[in-house]
């Protein structure tokens, strides 16, 4: 098994100055494929722990805090759209034999970062994931820490995800990457807890859930509820999936599936388990889904254009 070299944007070379690739692959996403932390001795991500039954090469143009509605909007991701599917026009994009894309966990993330009130107007319920403790009281809804999920917000972040999905599936058919599969992952389960990035020093969901209330014992069976309604919505576009709104061409590694990442203790600061901070796994943690993402790309890559 090798490692791929990864090339990011700030250096991407063209598909034609790879001639040494076993297979070249076009990838984009959020910070799962860039930087979970600052601290550069912890600084990992999951596409440079891949690894491969041949010498590939990656060109990525992700970018931490890259949301999928960002990617498809290619406000900071208009090279990532040339080289895909010429958008501009001109004859820029060119062949890859997979495009491998993290998304999904930052637009949950932002979904929940979404306040009940903002420049004193009530923010509509099905543009935010959580409920006040009144709102909560107020509406059906099941027993326990799980009536605090907005379900119309979570309604609303599934079909934009569906919607984006389907627009860069477009964009692929459009150029010269046509026949090429579209790779996507699940997330390892976080766990809800006050640990995160700079200014994010109290994570994402802990600070979100706490500044609507919500107890710190609840925390986690939302936070597990939420991450696995992910997984499933994911999942269920995957091309082989038989689920009515699966995607062609699309295929998606379950990373949450991976019994040996060592879970968070809900609530503990610092670095826990498999995990540097709330939603991003230590070197350590990416070295563990690395190989079997690589092994689960190869497989699907040989399906449609033979092993190499």
């Amino acid at each position: 098994m090798q490692k791929a070299d990864v090339f990011t944007r700030l250096k991407p070379p063209q598909p034609g100055d790879l001639p040494n690739a076993g297979r070249r692959f076009l990838a984009e996403g959020d910070s799962w494929f860039t930087l979970g932390t600052l601290n550069l001795a912890q600084g990992t991500n999951l596409l440079i722990e891949l690894k491969f039954k041949q010498h590939n090469a990656i060109v990525s143009w992700a970018y931490p805090g890259d949301t999928l509605r960002r990617m498809v909007d290619g406000i900071n991701d208009f090279d990532f759209d040339r080289a895909l599917w010429n958008r501009s026009g001109g004859n820029f994009a060119s062949f890859w034999e997979g495009i491998i894309v993290s998304a999904g966990g930052n637009d949950l993330i932002e979904a929940a970062e979404a306040p009940p009130v903002k420049n004193g107007q009530t923010v509509p319920v099905d543009r935010r994931l959580f409920l006040t403790a009144t709102e909560a009281a107020a509406l059906p809804g099941p027993p326990g820490p799980l009536r605090r999920i907005s379900e119309q917000g979570w309604s609303m972040l599934t079909e934009h995800l569906y919607a984006n999905f389907k627009v860069l599936l477009e964009r692929k058919d459009n150029g010269p990457s046509a026949r090429s599969p579209l790779f996507l992952h699940t997330y390892a389960m976080p766990a809800a807890r006050p640990s995160g990035v700079g200014p994010t020093s109290r994570g994402w969901l802990f600070a979100a859930m706490e500044a609507y209330g919500i107890a710190p014992a609840d925390m986690q069976p939302i936070c597990t509820e939420l991450f696995t309604r992910l997984r499933e919505f994911l999942l269920s576009l995957d091309n082989d999936s038989g689920k009515p709104r699966s995607l062609s061409k699309v295929h998606v590694f379950d990373s949450a599936g991976l019994a040996d990442i060592v879970p968070a203790t809900p609530g503990a600061p610092g670095v826990s388990g498999d995990w540097v901070n709330e939603i991003h796994l230590t070197a350590g943690g990416y070295r563990k889904m690395g190989p079997p993402f690589g092994r689960f790309i190869d497989d699907v890559v040989d399906r449609y254009f033979g092993a190499l």
